[in-house]
């Protein structure tokens, strides 16, 4: 009978403790978990940011916190979030290829764009396109285009955001395959870039599917730099379609959490993200807001980052 009475104590203390820790895994997160943005607050990955918030609130059951960490084009932002305590309670976006261009041209750069960070998804993509005036008439198609930069090599001038940008990385993938070479005039921003276009400053400008159909009264786009065509802008072929070449370049943001978070955690985090992507209600404010969406899951996301990565480590002697 004393023997009994002691196994089953012993029975019940090992059952609270597995119970108690059962609950202690159950319940993360028990705070709220910040989300690091590597830009100013009113921008335009803030405006994703808190956003998204809202709804990974809905599946986390706990707020989320935006921390703006702006300065040195994201790196300040990026390096605090591959430092941070990596418990799953610090998360934030990595904005490709702004990720992998400071890392590449920079001496001091403490993170490594695929190994520092562990990704849990990405639903916010913009590819790059190519736009002409609505009325110019030398260039009706891409072809049109490639075809008078063979002609006149040097002589047909892109503008784009830059240097050291994705529309700058697009261009010169574009150049390496079709061969041919365009002049290149920089602005610090896209709304100016397309101003100078309409002003025939220049005879084209490299950019973002969001533009095609803010601008889609005054320009035409010629390309879409995807894998696919892509949903917001279907009218428009891929380059692949067009030269037979894939040539896929994007402005892309996605979220991440610092190498070495505990599996039970990422994978929460993991499910969260992809049940607030595909959340009805999300997706209707976020195309209202004017978010360009799209899905990857973590392992797709993962290996666009390696893509990503090895693209600019492969052109970054042409980026400078």
């Amino acid at each position: 009978m004393k023997r009994g009475m002691i196994v089953l104590g012993f029975s019940a203390l090992l059952f609270f403790f597995w119970g108690w820790g059962t609950a202690e895994v159950a319940a993360w997160p028990d705070k709220p978990i910040n989300m690091i943005v590597a830009y100013k607050a009113g921008g335009s990955t803030d405006v994703a940011a808190r956003t998204m918030g809202i709804y990974l609130e809905k599946y986390l059951g706990q707020p989320i916190v935006v921390v703006n960490q702006p300065g040195a084009g994201g790196q300040v932002g990026f390096t605090k979030l591959s430092m941070a305590k990596p418990d799953g309670n610090t998360i934030g976006f990595i904005n490709l290829p702004a990720l992998n261009m400071n890392y590449a041209s920079r001496k001091d750069v403490a993170y490594h764009p695929v190994k520092s960070f562990t990704p849990i998804g990405c639903n916010i993509i913009d590819p790059n396109t190519i736009l002409v005036r609505i009325d110019d008439d030398r260039f009706k198609t891409i072809q049109d285009l490639i075809e008078s930069a063979r002609k006149n090599p040097g002589n047909i001038i892109c503008g784009m955001d830059g240097p050291l940008s994705d529309d700058q990385l697009a261009l010169v993938k574009i150049e390496k395959a079709t061969g041919v070479k365009f002049a290149k005039v920089y602005y610090s921003g896209s709304a100016p870039a397309h101003a100078a276009l309409l002003g025939k400053h220049s005879d084209f400008i490299v950019t973002n599917t969001f533009d095609v159909i803010k601008y889609k009264d005054k320009q035409r786009c010629l390309v879409q730099m995807w894998k696919e065509r892509y949903h917001m802008n279907p009218k428009t072929p891929t380059f692949k379609e067009v030269f037979g070449k894939e040539v896929i370049g994007s402005s892309t943001r996605g979220v991440a959490a610092p190498a070495g978070v505990p599996a039970d955690r990422l994978k929460k985090l993991q499910e969260a993200f992809e049940k607030m992507a595909k959340d009805q209600e999300f997706k209707a404010k976020a195309t209202k807001i004017g978010l360009t969406l799209a899905w990857m899951d973590a392992g797709e996301f993962g290996q666009f980052m390696k893509d990503v990565q090895a693209d600019v480590d492969s052109l970054i002697g042409e980026l400078k």
